[in-house]
């Protein structure tokens, strides 16, 4: 959901606004991940469509921000739509189990640069990526970080 708000936001200013994006950190996690039929699902919330979700309880200790979709109690993350012949067997035909996950966790900073009001706004994106019976999960979140001057942040940007 945050991220469709994001490419909104992008779409609607880029008229009037420049973006400007770098990274500001990139790590490898590894963390405890349990492959199971009360973990797995596929759940229409927080999203539009129907989609592969898992379970990931350890990222209240490894995100930055809160991975909960609103109305689903643990963090999660989501992979591919489910329809047709995709859905939970995907990830469940081999069996349930609790496995180490490799989780990649990138921070960027994005800002919105808009020249007409000499406004800048600022935010922090997280984006989480792993891999999972040959299935990748992603999932994001962003935060404001503020408004400024186009000098203030200009300069955060060279």
């Amino acid at each position: 959901m945050k991220k469709f708000v994001l490419m909104m936001i992008v779409s609607i200013s880029s008229a009037h606004a420049l973006e400007l994006k770098r990274e500001v950190s990139r790590t490898v996690q590894q963390i405890p991940v349990k492959i199971a039929a009360e973990t797995v699902r596929c759940s229409s919330l927080g999203y539009g469509r129907p989609e592969l979700k898992i379970d990931v309880p350890a990222l209240d200790w490894t995100a930055t921000f809160n991975h909960r979709t609103f109305g689903e109690g643990q963090p999660c993350m989501t992979s591919v739509v489910c329809r047709g012949g995709v859905n939970t067997d995907v990830i469940l035909r081999e069996g349930e189990a609790e496995v180490t996950a490799n989780l990649e966790i990138v921070h960027s900073e994005v800002a919105f640069i808009d020249e007409e009001n000499g406004t800048c706004d600022r935010l922090l994106v997280e984006d989480l990526k792993m891999e999972l019976r040959g299935l990748t999960f992603t999932h994001n979140r962003s935060g404001s970080l503020g408004r400024t001057t186009v000098a203030q942040c200009l300069a955060l940007f060279e």
